[in-house]
């Protein structure tokens, strides 16, 4: 099996020790700060050669394109609750983020420096990337309000009927000490795919260091290919709501001292025997948890 995007996990772990929770980096001289006002980010190219700067929550609205460039960095502004910063792919929104092996998309904290100075324990420093489509979860309605999002927020619903949606394509992406708290424990996932439809493509993505789950999955019928997750607080994969897509060549990797479940799947919730069934396949899958020292540790 070959995990060729950065991954970035031996590089990472050389800080395993490190007490330090943020670096000294700065963000550089004059970064294209991305605020939404309620009109998204419009129909638009993010490029390699600018500084981006997420300022709360950012979304890409009904009926617009965002493209980014291979090699583009993504920085998010840190902050809890009002201050958090995601960036959300809206019902009917598409976005198109192709890395490739030697040039990933890089989404993490706005001091990131990108050698290894923020540690590989330091989570929450911002929110996530959520994908909302146009599938069926498993929900009387048909919809629901995605967790990580304040509820007064129209665009953060999810759900449909269309389980051939297209919520466009996501590869060679590497999420990096995401999961901040909105409030009453209201934490975002490092990626988000709500009802997220089969026409959708996600492949080779990381999630490192995320404080909730790496990656959730609501209902929907998207496929995953070459997915890593490694040192989450919560779940590595967590699938949800009727979920019936399928997983392959996928790596759980628990940090010695936290997380819950490699890998977690419930029913629906409303009802708990309604349909679609979450029923996912998967193959080729690698979890690697705590091991026996840690369970020790915390009998002791």
């Amino acid at each position: 099996m070959k995990y060729r995007i950065i991954i970035g996990f031996l590089i990472l772990s050389s800080f395993i020790f490190s007490s330090c929770r943020k670096s000294n980096y700065e963000t550089p001289a004059g970064p294209q700060v991305i605020r939404d006002n309620g009109g998204g980010t419009g129909t638009v190219t993010w490029t390699k050669d600018k500084d981006y700067l997420i300022e709360g929550l950012v979304f890409v609205n009904d009926g617009q394109t965002l493209t980014v460039e291979p090699g583009t960095v993504i920085r998010f502004k840190t902050g809890q609750g009002s201050a958090a910063s995601a960036l959300i792919v809206s019902r009917g929104a598409n976005i198109f983020a192709e890395g490739s092996e030697s040039e990933p998309i890089i989404l993490t904290a706005e001091n990131d420096d990108l050698t290894g100075s923020i540690p590989v324990d330091a989570t929450g420093l911002w929110g996530g990337l959520i994908i909302l489509g146009n599938a069926r979860p498993n929900l009387t309605a048909g919809e629901a309000h995605v967790e990580g999002i304040p509820v007064y927020e129209p665009r953060g619903v999810y759900g449909g009927y269309n389980d051939d949606d297209n919520s466009g394509v996501l590869r060679y992406i590497s999420i990096r000490h995401g999961g901040t708290n909105i409030g009453d424990g209201n934490e975002i996932n490092g990626l988000t795919l709500a009802a997220v439809g089969n026409q959708t493509v996600v492949d080779h993505i990381e999630v490192i260091s995320n404080t909730d789950d790496g990656i959730e999955i609501f209902g929907g019928t998207v496929d995953l290919k070459y997915i890593s997750v490694a040192f989450c607080g919560d779940d590595a994969f967590d699938l949800d709501l009727g979920y019936s897509g399928r997983m392959q060549f996928i790596l759980g990797i628990q940090y010695f001292s936290h997380g819950d479940h490699l890998l977690e799947i419930d029913g629906g919730s409303d009802p708990v025997q309604g349909k679609p069934y979450t029923y996912p396949s998967i193959f080729n899958g690698t979890f690697i948890g705590r091991g026996q020292a840690d369970l020790e540790r915390t009998a002791s």
